[in-house]
């Protein structure tokens, strides 16, 4: 790479921040160079100072949010972020930040990507190629009229970062930039910033925590931990230490935990796979592919991590029942098409499929936020289109996709009892059901604070438990983990399996196809509105044209167990060790 390519675009020296109201630092002396056309990523699990990071990058720290700064940060090798403004570092530095919905103020999506390229005085023809590129790789061509605020969670996200790409940036800080898309938009999304960086001589810092994304994208890869560096180097470097890394709660391409615990238990493996293609190389050779074949399938369990959770069935009654589903938004757009799905009680069921594949638009019609165009929705024998709101809401709890939506106190204490007081409850039951929700949560340290100054993490955590201290019957979950590290995520997720264990029905809407594999019984895959396939989630997971036709991808050991010749599909980690170790060559004579 030339040299004027190799110049440092952003350098942390010795950074480090306690905001105003904070006891202790949240990002403890760090230092790192972004140099021209290179990739960096940085991961860790919530809490970790990874926010901090990017809001320092250009200016927000020190200028808007209030604390104590040590150390130094210099963007484009001469300018002080203490001393220029906002304004003037965000034509160097651009920010897009966890919540897109923050950032997105523009009547339509053409005007939202166009809005910072006319503003910084991009020549007129060049912010014409730009869009038009950036709303086809971001799949938004057909949506470019549209208010941004139309738009699903994940279409946000994809609109925001085009705005940002579209006025040109020298440093690119993406905090969390797919945690609201469906894998392969998630996939195509990371190429495109790590393609352009490298094109385009532009420095990229990455925050992210879907690790199997990257591995082959990022120049080198970072792993914080309360505000410290814990590893440092190159993807493959860094991941040797996967064993560790998992156990910090951040998730971990599966293969190569996998191999790591193939290699623990006495495989001579020489390296660590960091993809599925390299983990079926290297593993290939230890086994006896007649006797995989012939594998029966495991049992079901109620075990967190051997397989997906079995409750209700056949003879359940039916909890919700959808019959000729169709529904028109105002502008037009037609979001749901004759569609028929029933719910049984008890069930844990999970839907899954792209952005825009109408997942939210359905089960906002569970508790009657929305209305059908046509056809009937009935829940627990309530027509939806009839009952309150009110009535709704103590049947069916409904988690948004963004907190933001959700929050209306400005005390964490008194967004956990507002749906409990609005029942009219005694306030000691109040306070019982207040403080239950907040230990399953881990968030009783958080009563007292107020909710919109926490982390986007913290904020879906504490509308989680919000819906969770009402005791509904139905529980709807639209991407309840987003913006949670896979501790955390599983945390929400396990709870969610204590709250079925109890009778509960759940219903997950989630991108992420580990933990839809993981928990979920069933799996009723969207696009374009309609139901594409209903089915056990392992046989579900099996169909891969219909998964790519919705642009999702099944779990890398899905694709592993696939790949060398399983007759079923390997759902979790654990299984496929199991299978493994079961068929491998020599496993009878102590080889």
């Amino acid at each position: 790479m030339p040299v004027e390519e190799q110049a440092c675009a952003l350098a942390y020296e010795g950074f480090g921040f306690t905001y105003e109201q904070g006891e202790s630092e949240v990002v403890r002396d760090l230092s790192l160079q972004l140099s021209q056309g290179r990739v960096v990523l940085i991961t860790g699990p919530s809490g970790a100072g990874k926010t901090t990071i990017c809001r320092a990058a250009n200016g927000l720290i020190p200028h808007e949010f209030k604390g104590t700064m040590r150390g130094r940060i210099t963007v484009a090798g001469r300018y002080d972020s203490r001393r220029y403004s906002v304004s003037a570092l965000s034509k160097l530095v651009g920010l897009l930040q966890q919540d897109p919905d923050t950032q997105l103020f523009n009547p339509t999506v053409e005007d939202e990507i166009a809005f910072g390229a006319c503003n910084y005085g991009l020549p007129a023809e060049t912010i014409r190629q730009r869009l038009e590129q950036l709303l086809e790789l971001t799949r938004l061509s057909e949506h470019r009229r549209k208010n941004p605020h139309q738009l699903s969670g994940g279409q946000q996200q994809a609109c925001a970062l085009a705005a940002i790409l579209a006025f040109d940036p020298q440093t690119l800080i993406l905090d969390e930039p797919t945690s609201n898309i469906d894998p392969l938009g998630s996939q195509e999304v990371l190429r495109l910033v790590a393609r352009l960086a490298r094109e385009e001589g532009r420095a990229t810092l990455l925050i992210e925590h879907k690790l199997d994304e990257m591995v082959h994208l990022v120049d080198e890869m970072l792993v914080m931990d309360r505000g410290q560096v814990l590893h440092r180097g190159s993807v493959r470097e860094v991941l040797e230490h996967v064993e560790y890394i998992d156990s910090v709660g951040l998730s971990v391409p599966q293969v190569t935990l996998l191999a790591a615990r193939l290699r623990s238990a006495g495989w001579p493996l020489p390296r660590l796979p960091l993809d599925v293609t390299e983990a079926v190389t290297l593993l290939e050779p230890f086994i006896e592919r007649a006797s995989l074949a012939s594998l029966p399938v495991p049992a079901p369990s109620c075990g967190l991590d051997a397989g997906p959770h079995s409750a209700g069935g056949v003879g359940a009654e039916t909890i919700i029942e959808v019959s000729g589903l169709s529904h028109v938004y105002r502008d037009g757009t037609p979001a749901l098409r004759d569609l028929d799905l029933q719910i049984r009680r008890g069930e844990f069921v999970a839907i899954l499929g792209q952005n825009g594949s109408g997942k939210t638009t359905l089960v906002k019609h569970f508790n009657g936020l929305l209305k059908p165009t046509s056809g009937t929705v009935r829940v627990a024998g309530l027509d939806t289109a009839r009952a309150s709101i009110n009535e709704m809401a103590t049947t069916v709890g409904f988690i948004f996709q963004n907190p933001d939506t959700q929050i209306c106190k400005l005390k964490v204490y008194d967004e956990l009892a507002f749906g409990l007081r609005n029942l009219g409850l005694p306030e000691k039951q109040v306070r019982e059901r207040v403080q239950q929700a907040a230990e399953d949560l881990e968030i009783v340290h958080l009563l007292d604070k107020n909710p919109f100054l926490l982390s986007m993490g913290e904020k879906q955590r504490i509308a989680v438990a919000a819906v969770l201290a009402m005791q509904p019957s139905v529980l709807v979950l639209d991407e309840p983990t987003t913006g949670q590290d896979y501790r955390r995520a599983k945390e929400i997720m396990d709870l969610a399996v204590r709250l079925h264990a109890a009778g509960q029905t759940v219903v997950v809407i989630t991108h992420d196809m580990n933990l839809a594999a993981e928990y979920c019984q069933r799996v009723v895959v969207m696009a374009n509105g309609h139901v594409l396939l209903d089915a056990p989630t392992r046989q579900a997971f099996q169909a891969r044209e219909t998964l790519q036709a919705s642009s999702l991808r099944a779990p890398q050991v899905t694709q592993l167990g696939q790949q060398l010749g399983a007759p079923w599909a390997w759902l979790t980690v654990n299984e496929a060790l199991a299978a493994l170790c079961t068929v491998r060559k020599g496993a009878g004579d102590g080889a």
